[in-house]
């Protein structure tokens, strides 16, 4: 059934239904006035009965019938009929290829990997090409996976047509799009983190957000990410803790190996590093109480100045994966000063040992 059957059945529905109603409560005129509109249905009828009858028991379904003509001219004029399949065999070499349709004319949208985006005829005649950015938070250079195909929704009422997609870049990044063509604008919303199994991401979208201010598309994509099941929301705490961790391997990038000096890293109280301090074992120094333990993927050390109760990240490290095959920290202690560190690792039958001055931050690897 095309648009133009289907929204002719609704008018001759309603043309069935509502002289039933009210049709002794009505004059006759009004009656026969009604019948007339809904027999050769036309915007202008409507408008002539809506004018002279407003109040009638039957104006409810004269608009309605109105407003069934109007939409089907718009789509008529704005809703392609080029189906997906034929889109795609026209546009050849593509990641997707969708119709639309403007001011009453056919054209195919083709997206391609680099994100480039070909304007064709319905003949595959190239014209116009355009550029849409693709949205990454690591700065690496991903080819887009589409996961979700071109489609047009009408989120913001039926005259407002718009193209939804969503892709992949890499395993930790996840993007919603809706692009308007008519306007050549692209809104995203990203969801971007740590890779878990099955495809999904741990991690955090700055559309997420709360207190910020959004465009309703942008509020639509977030509202979609929030319903993806395999997007899981870092909390707050958990959130603190990467980003402390990020921080403190940032500053410190070769902490493992010829670095002399460290830089120690104050944390939140509200993270779940001070969290899982506050479980673990202690090791009672000079002024600070120090713990070691594992924690979102890394080893840590953390202290506690038992004067000021402020929470410091001293020591980083990926957790060991093979303690068979691979260095790891086993344990550590206070030396007789009360301030210095001793790391104790073992690789194997080897025994190597770190140590780390609290006042001076300076580090010594031995062997």
């Amino acid at each position: 059934m095309t648009h133009k059957q289907f929204f002719l059945s609704i008018i001759a529905g309603l043309l069935l239904l509502a002289p039933a109603e009210g049709l002794y409560a009505q004059s006759r005129s009004e009656t026969s006035q009604f019948n007339k509109t809904m027999k050769k249905p036309s915007v202008k009828a409507a408008d002539k009965f809506l004018k002279k009858y407003p109040s009638s028991v039957y104006a409810p379904k004269v608009q309605q019938m109105k407003d069934s003509l109007l939409y089907l001219v718009f789509v008529e004029q704005n809703v392609s009929q080029i189906s997906h399949e034929t889109a795609l065999n026209v546009a050849g070499k593509a990641l997707d290829a969708i119709g639309w349709k403007k001011d009453g004319k056919e054209h195919i949208l083709a997206l391609e990997d680099d994100f480039s985006l070909r304007v064709l005829s319905p003949e595959g005649q190239l014209e116009e090409r355009r550029f849409l950015h693709v949205y990454t938070m690591d700065g690496l250079t991903h080819v887009p996976v589409l996961v979700q195909p071109l489609e047009i929704i009408t989120p913001f009422g039926k005259q407002r047509q718009l193209i939804h997609f969503a892709y992949r870049l890499g395993d930790s990044e996840f993007v919603e799009a809706l692009y308007n063509p008519d306007e050549d604008l692209l809104s995203q919303a990203i969801f971007y983190g740590t890779p878990l199994p099955e495809g999904r991401i741990e991690g955090q979208s700055p559309e997420m957000m709360e207190g910020v201010v959004q465009t309703a598309e942008i509020s639509y994509l977030a509202a979609r990410l929030r319903e993806n099941e395999a997007l899981v929301p870092l909390s707050k705490a958990d959130l603190l803790t990467d980003t402390a961790i990020q921080w403190w391997l940032g500053k410190n990038p070769k902490a493992e190996t010829t670095a002399a000096r460290l830089t120690f890293g104050q944390l939140d109280p509200e993270s779940s590093l001070v969290e899982a301090f506050r479980k673990a074992r202690k090791e009672k120094g000079k002024y600070v109480n120090a713990a070691q333990f594992d924690l979102r993927g890394y080893t840590v050390i953390c202290i506690q100045n038992r004067k000021d109760g402020n929470y410091t990240l001293v020591w980083c490290e990926p957790v060991c994966r093979n303690k068979k095959t691979d260095k790891y920290l086993d344990t550590f202690f206070f030396e007789s000063d009360g301030t210095t560190l001793d790391l104790i690792y073992y690789k194997a039958r080897t025994t190597f040992k770190i140590k780390i001055s609290l006042p001076s931050q300076s580090v010594r690897h031995l062997k």
